[in-house]
């Protein structure tokens, strides 16, 4: 008797040059099967030359010398080897590896590190369906031989095979597998109780009909013509089908079909043997679903996170974009589950999950990767680092705010903190996603360590740069309705020295941090769309002081700086009407300041809000001029007003021949197309006086004027003084 007769167990070979593995695989198997080890691929080849057959092998990928895939080949060249079921053994996610695999026969993956559930789960799975398949040849093989006794009892002539004398035979009557017989001419000639059992058809629905008329009227899969041109070919078949009940009803089946021969006559009949596999099949989609996804709360587990992540990281490496991944819990869960217990715990995790859902957009990936530890991965885009930090900070806050709300469980209210660790993508060429995830809990480990509450990220410099940021763009959005916002005024002049007007700016004055440079919040409001709103604001402020003032001003104007994105709105041109027509103003103290970014919108609009604003008495300025867009052909078909000269230019002027040059150069353009320059950044006398020579220029900067608040500005020039501050 041979060892595999003594054993009460199936028989596992455990195929990894890793000891550790071996020992945590062992662990797991050794209450459940027999287990065999090899350390490499050579020792397994060798296992099997001279011990008992494994009933099923875990193979390691990758290994020194023969690797997994090579040792997979060899087994399914092998006559005696090519059915023993193999499962891989990976910490590879990506599904080229795996479909590798799956060409070579391997009938499934297990990936590092080990969950024991599924491990178990996918063995017995794989071990069930092996030996049905095991089973189902062995009755074939049985009716074969039972079939050749009854035909040496049946006379020459005749060739027919009684299906009563068949239905004695307690293989066919009694086997749970639905059995079929056919003749060599393809007429079913009997079938078993279990047949009408499993697809619901009775004996006289398909005995002596042939399969031609059965295909037709049953549409079984197993008349199709493919499955019996092989079976004609090489004498059987075997695999998985998907069939129809009587009732219409789909199943899946596998199923194994022999030739019965005999040398005189060659084929005489035909043994289909099949078994339902709808159960095993329910039970690998559980199986499928519990290896990718997390039981309590259905999010992705962690080796779908890992997979996703690599997918992220490839396209962010090759294409230039950028991702992050978060890592987070809950604050003091496990007070959570020793005050309320287990199963409340549970029930706060899955709340806890629905709630991320809710708050993620699409192609953002939310994996339970560990008790109350949870992975966001944002999708990659291509914004830069810094935005994709931003981005990051933002979610992270919203979770942050979203949680804080209270969950009620059990009637009772309980609120939730969560502590955020974030990482970049991408990081170094060599990361791997394990890395990245490593990274992330390593950001969240120091989270944890600073306060529960924080959001760190793995990067600290680039976490300081977008924590800053993230704090500044919020609290800028509180300036205004905190009255931190100011107007202050810079005046500019004619070439005579005369005051003609000022231009806007504006300023923030934060309570903690005093004045905030526009260099620092300008273009945060337009990197978060916030420009409109402070826009806005400095109009309807300005217009306020108009109205007050209309009576001091006189002819003076002024300007106003506005972004290219609130310009390209279609309630810009509306916003303004709105605005005078509350404070009764008509627009002729207004100018307004573009860049030349606005000429990227389509020439007829662009054209037909210039008309609307010299409608209103409202003067359009082109600020920056030369450093931008500059398209000479736009200006002859604009209504502007005025060019306004870039401060770059002006500080060339001094003794600088190519400065003046640009200089002259504009203004002479602009006189040509009846337009006024307006010259910023005029700081010394020299500047002064070079530009004191071009006719129809205006001169600001701080040789006139530095900027003041609006307040000081108006007592200091609508107070009956001279509006001079420099003769000619």
């Amino acid at each position: 008797m041979d060892r595999k007769t003594l054993l009460q167990k199936p028989l596992l070979l455990l195929v990894d040059d890793e000891p550790n593995n071996l020992r945590v695989l062992a662990e797991a198997l050794r209450f459940d099967y027999e287990i065999a080890i090899a350390t490499s691929g050579a020792g397994a080849l060798q296992f099997l030359e001279n011990d008992t057959l494994p009933d099923l092998i875990l193979l390691d990928v990758m290994m020194p010398g023969m690797d997994g895939y090579e040792v997979c080949q060899t087994l399914k060249q092998h006559q005696e080897w090519n059915r023993i079921p193999i499962i891989f053994v990976t910490a590879a996610t990506d599904s080229a590896s795996e479909q590798r695999g799956f060409e070579m026969g391997a009938v499934d993956y297990i990936h590092k590190p080990f969950d024991r559930a599924v491990v178990l789960a996918r063995i017995r799975s794989h071990l069930s369906v092996h030996g049905m398949m095991d089973r189902l040849s062995h009755t074939a093989s049985r009716l074969d031989a039972s079939i050749a006794q009854e035909m040496e009892h049946i006379s020459t002539a005749s060739n027919t095979l009684n299906p009563q004398m068949l239905l004695m035979d307690a293989v066919f009557d009694q086997a749970m597998e639905g059995i079929t017989v056919t003749d060599g001419e393809g007429r079913i000639r009997a079938v078993n109780p279990a047949f009408t059992r499993i697809t619901g058809y009775a004996p006289e629905d398909v005995v002596d009909k042939d399969q031609d008329t059965l295909r037709q009227s049953l549409k079984r899969s197993e008349f199709s013509a493919e499955v019996w041109e092989r079976v004609r070919k090489t004498g059987h078949w075997q695999g998985e089908l998907i069939n129809r009940r009587h009732n219409g009803e789909t199943y899946p089946e596998l199923r194994t079909i022999h030739a019965v021969s005999n040398p005189a006559e060659g084929v005489t009949h035909y043994v289909s043997v099949f078994s339902d596999i709808s159960a095993t099949k329910q039970k690998q989609s559980t199986i499928d679903f519990l290896t990718w996804y997390d039981a309590l709360t259905a999010l992705p587990n962690r080796l779908l996170m890992l997979e996703r992540l690599e997918t992220a990281m490839q396209m962010c490496q090759t294409s230039q974009l950028t991702s992050a991944v978060m890592i987070l819990d809950i604050d003091r869960f496990k007070a959570i589950n020793e005050s309320m217990g287990l199963e409340v715990g549970d029930r706060v995790l899955r709340a806890f999950a629905d709630r991320l859902s809710q708050l993620m957009c699409n192609g953002e990936t939310i994996a339970r990767i560990d008790g109350d530890k949870f992975a966001v991965l944002l999708p990659p885009s291509h914004a830069s680092k810094t935005q994709k930090a931003n981005r990051a900070l933002e979610v992270a806050t919203e979770l942050q705010e979203a949680m804080a709300r209270s969950l009620t469980i059990e009637n009772q209210d309980i609120s939730l903190s969560v502590t955020v660790g974030i990482t970049l993508l991408p990081g170094t060429t060599s990361e791997r996603a394990a890395d990245a995830l490593r990274n992330a809990e390593t950001a969240h480990h120091k989270a944890k360590l600073e306060q529960a509450g924080s959001i760190v990220f793995f990067s600290e410099r680039m976490g300081l740069d977008a924590m800053e940021r993230f704090y500044t763009a919020q609290a800028l959005r509180h300036a205004v309705g905190n009255g931190e916002l100011r107007i202050y005024l810079q005046s500019q002049c004619d070439t005579d020295g005369k005051l003609v007007g000022a231009e806007t700016l504006l300023r923030w004055e934060h309570p903690d941090r005093g004045l905030v440079s526009p260099t620092t919040f300008i273009p945060l409001a337009e990197s978060t769309g916030f420009i409109t709103t402070l826009d806005r604001w400095v109009i309807d402020q300005m217009l306020e002081m108009i109205h007050q003032h209309q009576g001091e001003l006189g002819d003076l104007r002024f300007a106003i700086n506005i972004s290219a994105d609130h310009f390209a709105r279609e309630d810009f041109v509306s916003h303004l009407i709105t605005g005078l027509h509350h404070h009764r103003l008509s627009g002729h103290h207004l100018t307004l300041e573009l860049t030349e970014s606005v000429m990227v919108q389509e020439l007829r609009l662009l054209v037909s809000k210039l008309r609307a604003l010299a409608g209103l008495g409202i003067e359009v300025s082109i600020d920056d001029f030369g450093t931008g867009y500059s398209s000479l052909s736009y200006l002859q078909h604009l209504p502007i007003q005025e060019l306004k000269i870039d401060r770059s230019f002006t500080q060339d002027i001094g003794g600088n021949q190519s400065g003046r040059a640009i200089v002259s150069m504009i203004h002479n353009m602009a006189a040509e197309l009846n337009l006024r320059t307006v010259v910023e950044g005029v700081e010394t006398e020299e500047q002064w006086q070079y530009l004191k020579h071009y006719p129809n220029t205006v001169v600001q900067g701080y040789y006139f004027s530095k900027p003041q608040p609006m307040d000081v500005w108006l007592a200091a020039n609508l107070s009956g003084k001279s509006r001079a501050r420099h003769s000619a």
